[in-house]
């Protein structure tokens, strides 16, 4: 649903999404919208034009390979590595139209104590088909170039919804 005048040209689009209790993107119910929509009237010139409607979530997986040195607890390196996959995607460092930069992540991969290498890095697109996610599927392959995967031309968001089950990782 968009709040506002459909009609009007010269009006400013918001797009906005919720958290739910477990800090994950959810879509704000009509009542919050509507609040917005009204709060906001208070603060636009009369020939302002606002319409507040959704953002689109893209929930990602994140696929990595690594290799390890030689005196290190393989376990233990995947195990950090995972946390520093899970810490680059948490959601309060990401807003709306941001895209991945595959190389800023591989980068913070290789920081970590006892990463030799990255031998791969994927990201995946998981849609209501995969569990609970959102019902958007995204063509991350044709959004990739280089190491940038860029999101919607629709405002939408990268979110890693379940980070213990989304990021898959393993040390070579």
């Amino acid at each position: 649903n968009v709040y506002g005048e459909l009609n009007n040209p010269f009006a400013i689009n918001m797009y906005v999404l919720s958290y739910n209790n477990e800090k994950q993107l959810v879509r704000p119910n009509e009542l919050v919208l509507k609040n917005l929509k009204s709060y906001l009237s208070g603060y636009r010139m009369l020939t302002d034009g606002l319409n507040i409607t959704n953002a689109f979530i893209i929930n990602i997986g994140v696929n990595f390979e690594i290799s390890v040195h030689a005196n290190q607890n393989k376990k233990e390196v995947v195990f950090q590595t995972m946390a520093t996959v899970s810490d680059y995607f948490d959601i309060d460092k990401w807003s709306i139209g941001q895209p991945i930069e595959v190389g800023s992540l591989e980068l913070e991969i290789a920081k970590v104590s006892g990463v030799l290498s990255v031998v791969d890095l994927e990201i995946v697109n998981l849609n209501v088909d995969d569990g609970d996610y959102s019902e958007n599927e995204y063509d991350i392959k044709t959004a990739k170039v280089g190491k940038t995967i860029y999101p919607s031309m629709d405002p939408s968001i990268f979110e890693l919804k379940f980070p213990t089950k989304d990021i898959i990782g393993r040390a070579v």
